[in-house]
């Protein structure tokens, strides 16, 4: 199963995630919810820096199946709005993942 952790703050703003595991819905190259599940996540990372221009801190998996991204939470009050449309937007495709594929993608939230 896929595990997607975001890392909010008390004002429910979110500064990093997580993505975690295989969802082996199908044969590896025709997992379905593993590439839509990378896309949203590469998606988001790419996004990020070129609109907002942060260069996020990032940690991989050497055989895949594990992205850390780590996010400043000190930012300019207009980055900062940008890089939150960026992530809400992010979630609520998990969100729409989870709703469909229950069995193979998950959803967390964990404050910082």
């Amino acid at each position: 199963m896929i595990t997607v952790t975001i890392y909010s703050d008390e004002n429910r703003k979110s500064y990093g995630f997580e993505v975690s595991g295989h969802a082996l819905s199908d044969v590896y190259g025709r997992d379905l919810v593993c590439a839509g599940a990378s896309a949203v996540a590469f998606g988001a990372v790419n996004a990020i820096h070129h609109i907002t221009g942060i260069q996020p801190q990032i940690e991989q998996g050497a055989e895949g199946g594990y992205l850390s991204v780590k996010l400043p939470n000190d930012l300019d009050p207009e980055t900062d709005d940008k890089l939150q449309v960026i992530l809400n937007t992010m979630v609520t495709q998990f969100y729409t993942m989870t709703a469909s594929y229950s069995d193979y993608i998950e959803l967390k939230y964990k404050m910082v």
